[in-house]
């Protein structure tokens, strides 16, 4: 863990709490599962992350920074992350959770990815947590716009749910009915509003933009 992290701790129970499912901690009192560090982390990243698109991007306005930064720190992303670093099966959690398949779970896997960086903040402090965050984070700053693109219908689905259960749907149609090959076009609906549109040229890459364009207008704000 420490190599992948390239930081070693040197009070190694801040890591175990880091990778402890509340599952695992029957008591709660205690305070032994990740919880408290998920909330640290996801502070920590936020502002990591944020710092870093405002130093590499000085022409993008805020929404651009707001959308990259939010492909970068969504859940979706996190848990690929740790998923690709093989941190779920270092998970402690209840066989039950395991059984039912608690090591691949996205949720499960981006709060531990948050966690483990809370754990390394309150084991050193901020700048540690920052070089251990850039360091994880290295290739998703790196294609930040390329990221927020292929992750615009991610990031909506998440934003959404953060609302109410219901997901977005998608509604897509050929520009020209003569071209059954493309180029498409796409609305995204939600809560009996249009969202969005966008076109491309399958079905997949119109609802992409269709979702980058509800995430530029946000109306379930007004």
């Amino acid at each position: 863990m420490e190599q992948s992290l390239g930081y070693v701790f040197t009070d190694e129970s801040w890591l175990k709490q880091a990778f402890t499912h509340p599952s695992s901690d029957q008591k709660r009192s205690t305070n032994l599962a990740y919880e408290r560090l998920e909330f640290l982390g996801d502070a920590v990243l936020e502002l990591v992350v944020s710092r870093e698109l405002f130093s590499r991007f000085p022409k993008a306005d805020e929404g651009l920074l707001t959308k990259m930064r939010a492909a970068i720190v969504s859940r979706q992303h996190l848990a690929s992350i740790c998923e690709r670093l093989g941190w779920g099966e270092h998970l402690i959690m209840s066989p039950q959770l395991e059984k039912n398949g608690g090591r691949r779970a996205l949720s499960i896997l981006a709060n531990t990815f948050e966690s483990v960086i809370g754990a390394v903040m309150m084991d050193s402090n901020y700048n540690a947590a920052r070089k251990v965050s850039l360091v994880l984070l290295a290739e998703s700053l790196d294609n930040a716009q390329n990221l927020l693109e292929v992750n615009s219908k991610g990031c909506l689905l998440e934003t959404l749910q953060a609302i109410n259960c219901e997901g977005p749907e998608y509604v897509v149609e050929l520009v020209n009915p003569e071209q059954p090959a493309g180029p498409f076009k796409a609305t995204v609906n939600w809560n009996g509003m249009e969202l969005g549109r966008g076109e491309g040229p399958s079905k997949r890459r119109s609802q992409i933009a269709a979702a980058a364009d509800a995430l530029k207008k946000r109306l379930w704000e007004k």
